[in-house]
């Protein structure tokens, strides 16, 4: 019976991933559904399971999360991370091996409302998700540089250290793929995209679109790279997936300290 339990709540915590996979790589149109409410498209065994598993329950909302995030969804995403931050903060027995992955895109996440709404909180969430990355890095540089670089990218541009933040995410892009990193390697080169493109560099942002649309491609995030192709149509008129060259260099760390904000 022990057995038939734990078979049952390893198959439910697999299927908010399956729907994220689909979401990725299927038809762009899905997203909204994904992002539903709880009736739209989950199970009654989940739903009973999620009132009493802590863990369903985080995975579910961080799932929704990562989906809305990589599809621009803001609205939706403010009030998933909302929700994902009260279940977050509920004690928990275990730590997986997946809280690092909630630490690196919840950062990524919290810069992206902080620079929306202004408010000091989510960046001081940001900072935290830096400051656990960092010794995540320590650890393993090989897995966590790169996205180390990447919440330090999204931090400089909440400060608007402009010169900084292009020097850390050109620095993320080179070390996820120095490190085999192909769908963070594509993260780091959409998220330079919109950095380039909020800070009236729109010429230096398309190669970065375009490279990343490219990476996405080769990840097999196939509804993903539909999504960005349509964006960069609308933004810059053109529909192509060739990419140019992009000058990239390794930072120094700034004393981003000074800079913080009030």
């Amino acid at each position: 019976l022990m057995s038939s339990h734990s078979t049952l709540v390893w198959i439910l915590q697999t299927l908010p991933l399956y729907r994220t996979v689909l979401a990725m790589i299927g038809n762009v149109d899905d997203v909204p559904i994904i992002l539903g409410s709880r009736s739209d498209i989950e199970t009654e065994k989940e739903r009973k399971m999620s009132e009493t598993n802590l863990h369903l329950l985080k995975v579910v909302h961080f799932n929704k999360l990562y989906v809305g995030f990589m599809f621009r969804r803001y609205d939706e995403v403010k009030q998933l991370a909302i929700a994902y931050d009260a279940i977050a903060s509920l004690p928990f027995n275990t730590i997986l091996i997946s809280h690092c992955m909630h630490v690196f895109y919840g950062g990524l996440i919290y810069f992206w409302i902080a620079r929306k709404t202004m408010d000091v909180s989510w960046f001081d969430r940001g900072e935290k998700a830096i400051e656990k990355m960092r010794s995540y890095a320590d650890c393993s540089s090989w897995n966590f540089q790169n996205k180390l670089f990447l919440l330090q990218a999204e931090q400089c541009f909440y400060l608007e250290d402009i010169e900084s933040a292009k020097r850390h995410y050109d620095a993320a892009i080179l070390s996820a793929q120095e490190h085999k990193f192909v769908h963070e390697e594509a993260l780091a080169c959409e998220l330079a995209g919109h950095f380039m493109l909020e800070s009236g560099e729109g010429r230096a942002a398309l190669p970065y679109f375009l490279l990343a649309q490219k990476k996405y491609r080769e990840w097999g995030a196939y509804a993903k790279e539909e999504s960005l192709g349509k964006f960069i149509k609308e933004q810059f008129g053109r529909e192509t997936t060739t990419e140019t060259s992009i000058g990239l260099s390794i930072p120094a760390e700034p004393d981003l300290r000074k800079r913080r904000a009030s």
